[in-house]
């Protein structure tokens, strides 16, 4: 290869499977080393697939018995690059952030696309919009089709399930297709199937797919707004089902990741800043959604390009003052949350940051974790040192608890106390 960069992208994404092609071509084993050299550059380039000259001899076709490893190898190419071809290339995990939100996600995402079907099966991936979940399982299926090129790996999001049974119904001749299509995978990674919801006849199909799958051993992973326990418009034995195995979450980021999501975002795009506290301006203003946070850096890049000016700072305000979110009126630290907290409950802040753990005093502990992780840019290490030197586990427990107490809606009398609290905090005194 002409330079470094080629090299190390060759030997990283194609070495294994060079090795193996050529060894199942020549019937021994091949060990392959890609080397640099600036000679290189000064060849011709020419497609691998390109069709010899008018006129000239065409190879003869090799003997049957010597094709056969050569097509073989023709085959999986061809369904690697099929499943590829439903995967957005940028959805890797060399682009992928990970920090304390994402964690555990992370590391069980690795471990299935080293190792399908052995420790975590199946795997139910849940969280908000924008927080990275697509980004996560297909990295997953990258990284599997690069390193088990011989195991049939299929994506599809829930939407392209629903179209392919729709039209395989529709044309009774190709149902056995479509069953054979899924059903014959080793991995399939199937996205938001929260919107297998009032779709019942693709909730049958999908429960027999997933069973076919499960009891062969197969590896499942599976995508979702919700967890489980909250999908309660999808039948019982489906949720049921998607409870079996690990479910893991993934919440929002922290002021500090949300800064290197940016940065990774910088340098994998090219784009030139000017001054780096624009970065950590737009991380402290976008704090819900990573796309969001793609998005205003894109905004201000392009502004910048369009005025002809580098991107700094008071150029990256003026090109966001109409999309980004107003600051409060007050700056809202985890002691004004504690201590907010504490009047509402009549308690002493002490409380809270103590070991007292009376039902009272930790149900207003962990509102007031759950507030400082919302308004705040603190970290959960820090938030969990400000309340007692807490783990930070033990915060995320803590916050975990209010989020789903919130988002089941049976509790408005939670949600009109953080609805107050939340307002007075934001309110100039």
């Amino acid at each position: 290869m002409p330079n470094d960069f080629a090299r190390d992208w060759i030997e990283k994404r194609l070495a294994g499977q060079v090795a193996e092609a050529l060894g199942e071509v020549l019937g021994d084993t091949v060990l392959v080393r890609v080397v640099v050299d600036v000679r290189a550059a000064e060849l011709p380039q020419q497609s691998a697939a390109a069709e010899p000259p008018a006129g000239a001899a065409r190879p003869a076709e090799p003997a049957t018995a010597a094709a056969r490893p050569r097509r073989a190898a023709e085959a999986r190419a061809s369904q690697a690059a099929k499943a590829a071809g439903d995967l957005n290339p940028r959805y890797v995990f060399e682009r992928f952030v990970t920090g304390p939100h994402n964690e555990y996600a992370t590391a069980v995402a690795h471990s299935v696309a080293e190792s399908p079907a052995t420790a975590y099966n199946p795997v139910f991936m849940y969280a908000a919009t924008g927080l990275g979940k697509t980004h996560l399982i297909q990295a997953i299926a990258h990284a599997a089709l690069e390193l088990h090129p011989k195991l049939q790996i299929k994506y599809v999001t829930v939407e392209r399930f629903t179209d392919d049974f729709i039209n395989a119904v529709t044309d009774k001749n190709r149902i056995d297709g479509f069953k054979q299509s899924y059903r014959e995978n080793d991995v399939l990674l199937i996205d938001d199937v929260q919107f297998l919801v009032e779709k019942q006849q693709t909730q049958v199909e999908f429960f027999h797919t997933f069973n076919a799958l499960y009891e062969a051993g197969k590896q499942i992973v599976i995508t979702s707004d919700r967890p489980p326990r909250e999908l309660v418009e999808l039948e019982e034995r489906l949720r049921t089902r998607f409870g079996q195995g690990v479910v893991v979450d993934i919440s929002r980021p922290d002021l500090e990741t949300r800064i290197a999501i940016l940065r990774k975002q910088v340098k994998w795009e090219g784009f030139q800043i000017a001054e780096p506290e624009v970065l950590e301006w737009i991380a402290s203003r976008v704090t819900t959604n990573i796309r969001e946070l793609y998005g205003a850096l894109t905004r201000a890049v392009s502004y910048a390009s369009i005025q002809g000016s580098a991107v700094t700072l008071d150029v990256a305000k003026e090109a966001l003052k109409d999309i980004l979110p107003k600051a409060y009126l007050r700056p809202v630290t985890i002691e004004t949350v504690q201590a907010e907290v504490a009047r509402q409950f009549g308690l002493h802040v002490n409380d809270l940051r103590g070991n007292r753990r009376t039902q009272d005093v930790a149900y207003a502990r962990h509102i007031a974790m759950y507030l400082s992780r919302d308004l705040t840019e603190a970290s959960l290490p820090q938030i969990g040192a400000r309340f007692g030197g807490r783990h930070h586990s033990t915060v995320i427990h803590g916050v975990d608890k209010i989020e789903r107490q919130l988002k089941d809606g049976h509790d408005a009398q939670l949600q009109d106390l953080v609805a107050l609290i939340t307002a007075r905090l934001k309110t100039v005194r």
